[in-house]
């Protein structure tokens, strides 16, 4: 899909983004929903128009790419542990 293209080649500003969305720190948990919702916020401003049902598969194929490079490790059906050393705390 070409909208999970946009955010796989900005991840770095895509995180970012989410960062400043919602709590996202390293090491913390980070929730299925926090990521559906940050893809339907973060595609518009690339100027992408995504239905619930698409983001939601996008999200899904985000989360895929994010776990196989050790940025998310799956704690449950609905969640993630964030590895992202850059967001440990007392960095911005």
């Amino acid at each position: 899909m070409k909208q999970t293209g946009t955010i796989l080649n900005n991840q770095v500003e895509f995180l970012h983004f989410l960062k400043s969305k919602y709590p996202m720190y390293h090491q913390s948990n980070f929730f299925f929903r926090d990521l559906l919702f940050g893809v339907m916020a973060f595609l518009p401003l690339k100027k992408i128009r995504v239905t619930y049902q698409q983001a939601e598969a996008v999200a899904k194929e985000v989360a895929v790419q994010f776990e196989k490079q050790n940025v998310f490790r799956r704690v449950n059906r609905q969640g993630w542990v964030v590895l992202y050393p850059e967001f440990s705390a007392g960095k911005k």
